[in-house]
């Protein structure tokens, strides 16, 4: 196994960077996205509390394969997509949703004394989030953050059903012309598990590095 595993290694690398490039754009996608989304949650406006709340509950219940083809293959009737513009809607759509409340979950955790007190002082709202609520946020942010890119990453392997070719694609490309279909699955796992212990690794000293400059 492992001799056919080094002759097909190259190709299944190949669909590396095609994860990599969904994950940093749906990321981008996700976090912008799910501040806004935090934001609008946190609003005294009703439309908008409503609004956010709806689409948190009903994004979340349902399967991101189940967005990815909604995406794909309804709005892309409206406006053309690739599939790589598709995946990173829905990705980016749904990570929203869990991105959206860690933010929120992290704002409300910062004491309202201090929202209350930047108030009483004159500073506006966008200031008082800005350079009081925020940077006190994101240390409660950052590790559910990081978990929740880790199931992002996984889940990348679902754009090979709309064919985006990432390293899922090529793994069964792989398993088509070996005929070996165990093999490459198997492959692929191993390179997503690199991945992980990589990224974990990163995000675990980066942690680190935040927690000690904080203290």
């Amino acid at each position: 196994m492992f001799q056919v595993w080094m002759q097909y290694l190259p190709a299944l690398l190949k669909g590396v960077g095609a994860t990599l490039e969904l994950t940093a754009l749906s990321l981008i996608v996700a976090v912008t996205f799910g501040f806004l989304l935090a934001l609008a949650r946190l609003s005294r406006s009703r439309v908008l509390n409503f609004i956010a709340r709806w689409y948190i509950e009903i994004v979340r219940a349902i399967p991101v394969l189940v967005i990815l083809f909604v995406v794909y293959y309804s709005l892309g009737n409206v406006v053309t997509l690739s599939g790589k513009t598709s995946a990173i809607v829905s990705l980016g759509a749904f990570y929203a949703t869990q991105y959206g409340e860690i933010f929120r979950g992290a704002i409300l955790g910062v004491d309202k004394g201090q929202t209350e007190a930047g108030s009483a002082l004159g500073i506006p709202q966008s200031t008082i989030m800005r350079k009081i609520v925020l940077p006190q946020a994101f240390f409660s942010i950052l590790p559910p953050s990081t978990n929740q890119l880790s199931n992002l990453i996984k889940d990348t392997s679902l754009v090979f059903t709309i064919g985006v070719a990432d390293l899922m694609f090529k793994a069964y490309e792989a398993a088509s012309a070996s005929f070996l279909p165990l093999d490459m699955l198997l492959l692929a796992g191993v390179i997503y598990f690199v991945f992980y212990i990589i990224l974990s690794k990163f995000l675990a000293r980066w942690e680190l590095n935040v927690q000690r400059s904080r203290s």
